[in-house]
């Protein structure tokens, strides 16, 4: 079995935080109730094929009915391409609207059910080495992890198919799509977070929002960030205050630990979190560094979702982060519906576009 350094997918004071599995206790969330998560940028809830699915043989790419189905598979084949190993899993819709990872087959205790080479995971450190760094470096505020991340998606996005990320960038959720299906609270307009009167949930998803914009940051203020942009010579136009906003909520409401930081791990970002310790699977970097691996930590039957844990989060801040809350967590956030999906309460596991 190979040997990993396993991490949290915990980001609160603007880095990721390394953290070992909590004791021992079976905590199982109830079905979804609200804010129905739905990964990617689909618009409809995935037929049978997904990211983590086979080829089927007798079914050839030509004969998917849909651009969604065909993305989807072509992504699978870039994986694949690039190394990766994901035909333990399959995209799938996993009731109530949710979306996840399920078990193509049964796995044993120990199995590597997800292989993702380090060369497709766009973290820190390729944040670093890329020609947008040159808008952090020498800048007389510091700049965190996550939001070199979400500067670097941005600038990938912009090289088109010049980018080797090309694929994965274009199953991020976009910010129509946080919009449409709830997505963190930190994107909730002040009006919709007051729907809530829970001062708590105000606060943190006000607090994530300052984040999410580097309002502490000079060189990354609309004026500023432009015309040094402009200045480097970056492909695309100089990304909007939005546009950050949303490329740094997309970071840390999916990236995870990897090495000394964190990163956007293609497929293994697609995994729901369901609250329960331990966890039926563990994640991290092998150690010799290359490869991020998740294996089972005990038997997974064939059909069964496979989530990953976030870490051991309260629901004041899985829901500014996620876009989720977990009902058996006591005492229960005391919130109202959520204003953009009126007809259900909160949300169970991790729910917005993903």
């Amino acid at each position: 079995m190979p040997t990993i350094v396993v991490f949290t997918h915990l980001l609160l004071a603007g880095a990721l935080t390394l953290m070992s599995t909590p004791p021992a206790r079976s905590i199982r969330a109830p079905p979804p109730v609200c804010l129905d998560k739905k990964k990617a940028t689909a618009k409809k809830p995935a037929s049978a094929g997904g990211f983590g699915a086979a080829p089927k043989k007798t079914k050839p790419k030509e004969a998917e009915s849909t651009p969604e189905q065909r993305q989807r598979l072509d992504f699978m084949d870039w994986v694949s391409a690039a190394g990766g190993v994901v035909d333990a899993v399959r995209l799938a819709d996993c009731g109530g609207g949710l979306r996840g990872l399920k078990a193509t087959r049964d796995l044993k205790k120990g199995e590597v059910i997800v292989r993702i080479p380090r060369s497709i995971i766009l973290d820190v450190e390729r944040a670093e080495a890329s020609a947008v760094s040159s808008i952090w470096r020498g800048a007389a505020d510091e700049i965190p992890g996550y939001v070199k991340i979400g500067l670097a998606v941005l600038y990938e996005q912009r090289r088109g198919a010049e980018s080797d990320l090309r694929p994965y960038l274009e199953l991020l959720p976009s910010r129509a799509d946080f919009e449409r299906d709830g997505g963190p609270a930190a994107l909730w307009s002040d009006a919709e977070l007051a729907v809530t009167e829970c001062g708590g949930l105000i606060e943190s998803a006000k607090r994530r929002r300052r984040q999410s914009y580097a309002a502490d940051v000079r060189a990354l203020q609309p004026a500023a960030l432009a015309a040094r942009w402009t200045e480097l010579g970056l492909p695309g136009e100089p990304p909007s205050a939005e546009e950050l906003s949303w490329a740094v909520t997309v970071v840390t409401s999916r990236a995870y630990g990897v090495g000394s930081g964190s990163g956007l791990v293609p497929v293994v970002d697609m995994a729901n979190h369901d609250g329960r310790y331990p966890q039926h699977t563990a994640k991290g970097l092998e150690e010799d560094g290359k490869t991020f691996v998740v294996l089972a930590t005990e038997r997974i039957k064939q059909g069964a979702q496979v989530c990953l844990t976030y870490g051991n989060l309260a629901n004041l801040l899985l829901l500014p982060q996620f876009g989720s809350v977990l009902p058996s967590q006591k005492p229960r956030l005391a919130c109202k519906c959520s204003p953009r999906r009126h007809a259900a309460p909160f949300p169970t596991g991790s729910c917005c576009p993903r």
